[in-house]
């Protein structure tokens, strides 16, 4: 069954004028478009640890430097062409570069066939692709960068506006309770880490999760707060448990500037987090639901 936009209940075939042809070839463009958008994505998510400039230079091979032609940069196809190799060195190019493009461009087409095309899949795919950055620099690092945290909470606010457009709700009604919803997730996580770390006897959470949990909460409204909390602690138990069946988590070769190095018992919790939040942004609380009933099964 199509899922329903916000607007007036309409499909994004009722959008689009019933045109089967006309509603394929927008999913397909959005596709393209989302795909691009992944591509400098997994630039950002590279270069901002790094302090480097996303624009300048353009995109050249790790290894030998050699710029990369913009044949050699089609979004997931290129990668397959050269068999995830450089060109001109041979040097491997990790699988992720193609799988972020992949599933940005899937990504844009969920949000444009849930919410059909209007403002509000623009913000939430803006949201969407903030949060992507924030899930890969915190996966290699360990880092949630309070500049992209930023972002995402005003993105959320424009958000909200956008809700309350395409539904015809008081304009400051959504932002209003979003933002207070987002100050009181911050609070909640911050005191459930500060507790997790008394009791483990170390640093249980990172400085940027709160502040990202309460971004996601001002992108997706307050009744999203138990919604990420159920669905990060189900998915990040299960994803430790899978690392642990294969024979642990592993050391991580990472070290602050302030000497701390994650343990082979620390997960980016901020990857789970912005995972919640995106499957939340295309399914609702139906993926929730889900995710119970999966559970359930495993009882």
């Amino acid at each position: 069954m199509p899922v329903r936009s916000p607007k007036m209940g309409a499909t994004l075939s009722d959008e689009l004028a019933l045109v089967p042809w006309w509603t394929t070839f927008v999913l397909i463009s959005t596709y393209l478009f989302g795909s691009c958008i992944g591509s400098f994505l997994n630039v950002v998510i590279y270069r901002v640890p790094a302090g480097k400039s996303v624009v300048h230079p353009g995109s050249a091979c790790p290894q030998c430097n050699h710029p990369i032609a913009w044949y050699d940069n089609l979004p997931v196809v290129s990668w397959f062409v050269l068999r995830g190799q450089c060109r001109h060195c041979k040097a491997p190019f990790s699988f992720r570069y193609a799988a972020v493009e992949l599933f940005v461009g899937l990504l844009a087409v969920g949000l444009v066939y849930r919410y059909g095309l209007n403002t509000l899949s623009v913000s939430h795919f803006v949201a969407a692709s903030i949060m992507v950055v924030i899930a890969g620099i915190d996966h290699d690092s360990f880092l949630i960068d309070d500049r992209m945290t930023l972002s995402l909470a005003v993105t959320g606010l424009l958000t909200q506006l956008a809700q309350a457009y395409e539904t015809g709700a008081p304009v400051w009604q959504g932002p209003l309770y979003a933002l207070a919803a987002g100050l009181g997730a911050f609070g909640l996580l911050w005191f459930i880490g500060r507790m997790a770390s008394q009791i483990a006897g170390e640093e249980a959470m990172g400085g940027g999760d709160a502040p990202l949990f309460g971004a996601i909460v001002i992108l997706l409204g307050p009744a999203a707060i138990p919604l990420v909390l159920l669905l990060t602690g189900i998915q990040g138990m299960l994803f430790w448990l899978l690392l642990r069946s294969r024979g642990g988590v592993g050391q991580h070769e990472i070290e602050h500037e302030d000497g701390w190095t994650p343990s082979d018992r620390h997960l980016p919790m901020g990857l789970f987090l912005v995972l919640a939040a995106i499957e939340l942004q295309l399914g609702g609380s139906a993926v929730v639901d889900a995710y119970l009933d999966f559970v359930a099964t495993l009882i």
